[in-house]
């Protein structure tokens, strides 16, 4: 059962126009930074957003969790329509960059209390204390913690303090934008194990992007793979790592240093550049750099259902035997 749909949505950004473009009447141009997407979320489960910078990644992200508005298509959680944020928090996000989304002028206590009796009135006071000092051990953090300020925390703490108080509202969807990218391995280990824990141990159905195709496979059920504001490929992952369909996951599991050794495979790097994002590209938007490009992929872009409830976006597309 899906506790989230995203239903076709697109979401452009429109850029001021230049003197030229004002003399020549041209209209204000805009970047589509997601067009066209379904995904559904599935109750219990962690689905990854993988994809180069500038893939439309993060903005799809804040249109899961209600921060922006799809300009056309439909955010739905629990099966009724999302116009912005969840009113009971029931879907949270967890950002980047943990310092700048947490208030330096508040102790680490404060700020977990006030999510607490924001969405949690009918707890008391001491309850609220009790509640926030829980959920710092739930995510590692020593009791004195509370007592400190952001700045006083390592990367990897104020992380922790930020999925903390993601799950104050006891949230049932964590939306999670690149939030180990910041962190050393060592601490990235940490918070995905601390993912992972969270997903098992209370059943919380987790959005997670990342650019990193390791930390996706380690911590992920299905993969949805995304470029230049579309996804190419759903598969679960299993699926996608052992037999990817789109030339370019095969491109992005390539570039993954193979550290074992073991099974080689020949490696065909991504070539080319990727196209102006404000340009009109006809067909298939990844033709440009595609060894597999034939003259009909500039007229065609074909999203096909596979088995397993998958897709891929190529007419061409066939398994590749590892």
């Amino acid at each position: 059962m899906s506790v989230m749909v995203l239903d076709a949505v697109s979401r452009r950004f429109p850029v001021r126009r230049g003197l030229l473009d004002m003399i020549m009447r041209r209209p204000a141009p805009a970047l589509q930074a997601v067009r066209n997407v379904s995904l559904a979320l599935r109750e219990g489960e962690t689905l990854g957003i993988v994809g180069e910078s500038g893939c439309g990644k993060s903005t799809l992200a804040r249109l899961a969790v209600g921060l922006q508005t799809p300009d056309e298509g439909s955010v739905a959680f629990g099966g009724k329509l999302m116009t912005g944020p969840d009113p009971d928090g029931r879907v949270q996000m967890v950002f980047q960059d943990p310092y700048s989304s947490l208030n330096p002028r508040m102790t680490i206590g404060a700020q977990l209390d006030e999510v607490v009796a924001r969405y949690r009135p009918d707890v008391g006071r001491r309850e609220r204390t009790a509640e926030s000092r829980r959920l710092l051990d739930q995510v590692g953090m020593p009791p004195d913690a509370a007592l400190k300020y952001p700045h006083a925390l390592s990367g990897g703490q104020r992380q922790r303090v930020s999925i903390a108080r993601a799950l104050c509202p006891q949230p049932q969807v964590l939306v999670a934008d690149e939030p180990v990218s910041a962190l050393d391995a060592s601490v990235q280990a940490q918070i995905i194990n601390l993912f992972q824990r969270l997903s098992a141990e209370r059943g919380i159905a987790i959005i997670f992007i990342s650019h990193d195709m390791q930390v996706i496979r380690h911590l992920c059920d299905r993969v949805a793979v995304m470029y230049l504001g579309e996804v190419v490929e759903l598969q679960a992952k299993a699926e996608l790592f052992e037999r990817p369909l789109h030339p370019y996951t095969r491109g992005l599991i390539d570039a993954v240093p193979d550290v074992t050794r073991r099974g080689r495979r020949s490696r065909k790097a991504l070539s080319g550049e990727i196209p102006d994002p404000f340009s009109t590209i006809e067909g298939c938007r990844f033709s440009g750099r595609c060894p597999m490009a034939e003259a009909a992929c500039s007229r065609q872009q074909t999203l096909r259902v596979i088995d397993g409830g998958g897709a891929v976006r190529c007419w061409k597309a066939t398994p590749d035997p590892r």
